[in-house]
């Protein structure tokens, strides 16, 4: 499972890029991938009751921006490769925030 590992300061946020499809078209996903406490530390979200979500945004042409926040422990190699392989088996992915959990 490819993937470039452009910035990690701890186990609560990553920044990474992976190639995949997003319907039906080849992009690279520029992704920043955070720990759901991640997400609210550095958001400062004073909403205790945030879901998991999946951000979706075009970039430019070929590129997505996501941003994802999964309520796990840490960020690290197998939650990365996790995350990866959930993004590319999911079919109906669609732009926009979507909450779940």
């Amino acid at each position: 499972m490819p993937y470039t590992l452009i910035q990690q300061f701890n186990a609560q946020f990553a920044h990474v890029k992976f190639n995949g499809f997003f319907q039906g078209e080849a992009v690279t996903w520029d992704t920043h991938f955070f720990t759901l406490q991640g997400y609210v530390v550095q958001e400062n979200i004073k909403d205790t009751k945030l879901k998991q979500f999946i951000d979706i945004q075009a970039a430019e042409s070929g590129i997505m921006k996501l941003t994802i926040a999964l309520n796990i422990k840490e960020i690290n190699k197998p939650s990365i490769k996790k995350m990866i392989i959930m993004i590319k088996q999911y079919k109906n992915l669609s732009p926009g925030r979507h909450e779940y959990g």
